[in-house]
């Protein structure tokens, strides 16, 4: 942990800024310390996705799990946010010489798999309604955070529809 310290450095990015963009490969490894990130990509008529949204402290805001190779996704800050660095030559010297990092970084791995896996679930699975009811449970204040365009895109529906369900769960006293 002490190497890892020292190998780090805090910065803080504004809203709306670019950590790393699709088709870069990343040259630093970064922990969310505050505030939200989102990954972004574009499908094929150029409407932005939003694929995974980063809010908890300490998350991992990696656009792969896979540092070596070029972003499948942009990276952008939804809001100011705070966050520490390491250079990918320093966290591959660190996971060659300690094996704790190694289970560690193989955890945030596995934990970033089941977290895609039930978005993706989600998004397949669930009528509209279900689908933010999971959101909201599963990234608690989020909602009011964020724009509703950004949720829209992560949960597969038009802010139209958001705001409808949202009117819903207003109108049955759960919002």
């Amino acid at each position: 942990m002490q190497e890892a310290l020292r190998v780090s450095e805090t910065r803080v990015l504004k809203r709306g800024e670019y950590l790393i963009r699709q088709g870069n490969v990343p040259t630093h490894v970064y922990f969310l310390m505050q505030g939200i990130a989102r990954g972004v990509l574009s499908d094929v008529n150029g409407k932005e996705i939003t694929d995974c949204l980063v809010f908890k402290c300490g998350s991992p805001v990696m656009p792969s799990s896979d540092i070596t190779q070029p972003a499948p996704i942009d990276i952008q800050t939804l809001t100011e946010c705070e966050m520490v660095r390491i250079a990918i030559p320093e966290v591959n010297r660190m996971l060659r010489e300690y094996p704790a990092l190694s289970e560690l970084y193989r955890q945030l791995i596995m934990e970033s798999s089941r977290l895609h896996w039930e978005l993706k679930i989600a998004v397949y699975q669930y009528t509209a309604m279900e689908r933010y009811q999971w959101f909201r449970a599963a990234y608690p204040g989020l909602s009011d955070k964020i724009s509703n365009k950004y949720i829209a895109s992560f949960l597969n529906m038009t802010p139209v529809t958001l705001s409808r369900l949202k009117q819903e769960l207003k109108r049955q006293g759960g919002a």
